[in-house]
């Protein structure tokens, strides 16, 4: 089951643009969609669903996807 606001978010980008997340220098991720901060529990369930998203370094612009990603995986691999 999807976390509350993650279902409204997916409505919001059927429309086949991904969904930006902001990470700040707290490290936190911002979904503006739902106006909700995220983890990357809610990123992996995103990913299991085959959802599309980026996240985007809210100071800088650069993406920075992929090491989310990574730290995603590496995540999974250190709980089974």
């Amino acid at each position: 089951m999807l976390p509350m606001g993650l279902e409204r978010r997916r409505k919001m980008t059927e429309a086949g643009t991904p969904l930006v997340i902001k990470r700040y220098a707290n490290r936190r991720l911002y979904d503006a969609a739902a106006g909700a901060y995220r983890t990357l529990g809610d990123l992996a369930l995103l990913v299991d669903d085959d959802e599309e998203f980026v996240v985007i370094e809210a100071e800088t612009g650069e993406d920075i996807t992929r090491s989310v990603l990574k730290q995603i995986i590496v995540e999974r691999k250190r709980h089974g």
